[in-house]
């Protein structure tokens, strides 16, 4: 990050992706990470909803995984795993519980879901 004059800096690429990581950790307050790195939190907001509209590339938290992903003709859900549901619909089963995704779903929505599902587990 580089300081100019006055509060205005230039935060790079991977300084901002790595400052809204941080804002998206559960216990996390956004407004706490921004008053740490001394921004407004308006900022931290903006490049919040850049990362939803993946405009702005946020580093993986290291607890993230891959999940193992099985490409099947519409309608047979290899495993009973995933399933499209077509136009682009997307069933994922975590836990027995089956999500139906697409191009509208809000991912932190969907992260929050996933990983309260995935702690009931145990």
């Amino acid at each position: 990050m580089d300081v100019s004059s006055g509060r205005r800096r230039r935060w790079s690429a991977a300084d901002k992706g790595r400052i809204v990581a941080e804002s998206f950790d559960r216990g996390v307050k956004a407004s706490d990470v921004a008053r740490r790195y001394d921004m407004s939190p308006q900022q931290l907001f903006q490049w919040r909803r850049q990362a939803r509209e993946g405009t702005l590339v946020v580093a993986a938290a290291e607890d993230f995984a891959f999940a193992e992903v099985q490409i099947a003709p519409p309608g047979l859900a290899p495993g009973g795993m995933f399933a499209s549901g077509g136009g682009g619909d997307l069933q994922v089963s975590v836990g027995g519980v089956v999500i139906q995704v697409n191009a509208a779903t809000d991912l932190e929505l969907l992260g929050r879901v996933v990983r309260c599902l995935r702690d009931a587990q145990g």
